[in-house]
């Protein structure tokens, strides 16, 4: 690992770091603006069903997307948000306020708003889960990287060894691989909501993906109905659209 090969460099550190933190903040940016754009349960569901018709394709979404919010949290979990700014939550050790402690909230925050049940109090725990599992994988990662280099180089600060960043970087590449080819081009025959809009399908996905597991169950089927047909009217503006 470079970190120990290559003499500190405080600029470097410095540039990386602004770096990283510019990338979090648009993330975030992004998906803040687009939540804020959506009216209700009922349009956020509808944007992203019109591009996810077939029962196939929702099926790989429903395993695709959590692991690409998952994913999406570890690496935000390496970047504090700030570290005088600590918290403690069950089922995590006590940790700074990251970039995934600020998204998490973002995204139960905006679910129980839109959707306060079923939705967004029965998916809260699952996005609470994707966290805390996510920060406990960064923060043990950091503290075997501690033990190893047993002080040896106190100016350097770990962030990490690599290997939960290449691992969640896997995870995400495959999720987003098997919901674009496989889910896209060969099942559902459509772009994907991204090329719509990237902040909407971030933040419409998680739910959409849930409920359609709610649905199966037999759970709030008047939204399932109250979507389709909103599916149905911006297929036909979309149709519209691209016609014109």
């Amino acid at each position: 690992i470079l970190i120990f090969t290559e003499p500190y460099n405080m600029n470097s550190e410095i540039f990386r770091s602004l770096l990283t933190h510019g990338a979090c903040i648009t993330f975030c940016v992004i998906v803040a603006r687009a939540a804020l754009k959506f009216k209700d349960i009922t349009d956020a569901l509808a944007f992203y069903g019109v591009y996810h018709r077939e029962p196939m394709n929702q099926l790989i979404h429903f395993f695709g997307v959590p692991a690409i919010i998952w994913s999406a949290l570890v690496f935000l979990a390496h970047v504090p948000f700030s570290n005088a700014m600590k918290i403690s939550v069950p089922g995590a050790p006590k940790h700074s306020i990251t970039y995934a402690t600020l998204t998490a909230a973002g995204y139960i925050i905006f679910y129980l708003k839109i959707d306060p049940y079923p939705g967004g109090i029965l998916y809260a725990p699952f996005i609470y889960l994707y966290y805390i599992t996510a920060v406990r994988l960064v923060i043990k990662d950091r503290q075997g990287m501690l033990k190893k280099t047993d002080n040896l180089h106190p100016e350097i600060k770990i962030h990490s060894s690599g290997r939960v960043l290449k691992m969640a970087a896997i995870v995400h590449f495959l999720a987003w691989y098997v919901q674009i080819h496989p889910g896209h081009q060969i099942i559902e025959g459509a772009a994907p909501a991204i090329t719509q809009s990237f902040g909407g399908a971030l933040t419409s996905a998680p739910l959409f993906a849930f409920y359609e597991g709610l649905w199966l169950l037999g759970i709030n089927l008047p939204l399932k109905e109250q979507t389709k047909l909103l599916v149905d009217q911006y297929t036909k503006e979309l149709c519209k659209n691209e016609g014109a």
